[in-house]
């Protein structure tokens, strides 16, 4: 049986470019061997392939394993229900247990080796009910039980994980071979689509949904179409809504920065004075938020920060939908707006402020 599995788990990762690697450094982090029960995360921006990494790993120890559970905490409801029906069986549904405080319910996690997947966890009170269970692992699971919890907020991970992993796009190779198995099939392309395919693997940045989605809406298109396409990636719904998670998950503040950011500060050194003054205060804790929740990164060399292009483009959206009119939108990113502004001389006064003024000068200034 164990023979048999395995050949089904490497079936079930057939055409996931690049997941073998990754999936053999999960397990690494699980440690798989050892009786130590142990907490991974797995962390990344949306669409980066979390979800995935976890479902394959999940694939690949499964028959190792007593008791399976995994579940989308975004999506799921009574995920406790659901949580104990799984590993402990119906019955104890039926007895009234479904709290993990019952003494008989904890003497039966407490003897079986788990696999448990925790499947994008946004907040830190998502895990709240689970806070006893996870903080006092050795005793609430079997020896060599495993958990696994995926977050694009690496501070939601660093309360409970032993390990984090962190998500990187796919190399260029993989994003190339990703691309042309949705949008070529098994055809060969033209020199027309190879250009096109390498810029459209250089823009998305490894990012496995993006290359998905456009390669899949791209099959049997035309050059014309394939070059429109790229230009409006980013405001494609399914990737789109993979984008906004995290950002909707931020304050008012913190929303005003990452998109001050994305205008202004993209590749700057991660100096925040300009930022401070804007504010009126330090924004060092802001910038520490932004980067956990995978909106923005700093350079490992010279400490810039930057940002994925999509996330980029995804802001530019954000203040585009604040008005049709240039002059009515908070910040301007697009030379033809700035000129049209200047020419016509039409901004609201409202728009008119601090932030508008600095950015400016500072925009014109690099």
């Amino acid at each position: 049986m164990e023979k048999l599995h395995a050949m089904s788990s490497s079936h079930t990762m057939a055409g996931l470019f690049g997941i073998g690697v990754r999936v053999s450094e999960v397990e690494s982090l699980l440690n798989m061997e050892s009786p130590d029960v142990l907490i991974v995360g797995i962390w990344g921006m949306g669409g980066i392939g979390k979800t995935t990494i976890a479902k394959a790993v999940y694939d690949n120890v499964r028959s190792r394993f007593q008791g399976i559970f995994f579940a989308n905490f975004r999506q799921q409801s009574d995920l406790q229900r659901s949580f104990l029906s799984q590993l402990l069986g119906q019955e104890i549904l039926n007895r009234g247990l479904l709290s993990f405080q019952d003494i008989f319910v904890r003497n039966r996690l407490c003897r079986k080796k788990v696999f448990i997947v925790m499947d994008d966890v946004d907040n830190s009170m998502a895990l709240e009910e689970w806070r006893d269970l996870l903080d006092g692992r050795n005793s609430s699971f079997g020896p060599g039980s495993k958990v696994l919890i995926t977050s694009r907020d690496k501070q939601v991970l660093n309360n409970v994980v032993d390990e984090t992993y962190e998500v990187e796009g796919l190399n260029y190779e993989e994003a190339i071979q990703l691309f042309s198995s949705k949008a070529l099939k098994n055809c060969i392309p033209t020199i027309d689509q190879m250009h096109l395919i390498k810029q459209i693997a250089r823009h998305v940045q490894g990012n496995p949904l993006a290359l998905k989605v456009l390669g899949s809406s791209l099959y049997g298109k035309s050059i014309e179409e394939w070059r429109s396409a790229l230009k409006k990636l980013a405001q494609d719904p399914r990737i789109e809504r993979a984008l906004r998670i995290s950002y909707d998950g931020l304050d008012s503040e913190q929303k005003s920065i990452f998109l001050d950011i994305a205008h202004f500060f993209n590749q700057w050194y991660t100096n925040t004075r300009i930022l401070d003054c804007l504010y009126g205060r330090s924004v060092n804790f802001d910038i520490s938020t932004l980067i956990d929740k995978c909106l923005i990164t700093t350079n490992k060399f010279d400490k810039r920060l930057e940002m994925h292009d999509l996330l980029r483009e995804m802001a530019f959206n954000i203040v585009r939908a604040e008005s049709d009119f240039p002059g009515e939108r908070s910040r301007l990113c697009h030379p033809p707006d700035v000129v049209q502004v200047l020419k016509e001389n039409k901004v609201k006064p409202t728009a008119i402020n601090c932030r508008s003024c600095i950015c400016s000068k500072v925009d014109v200034f690099e």
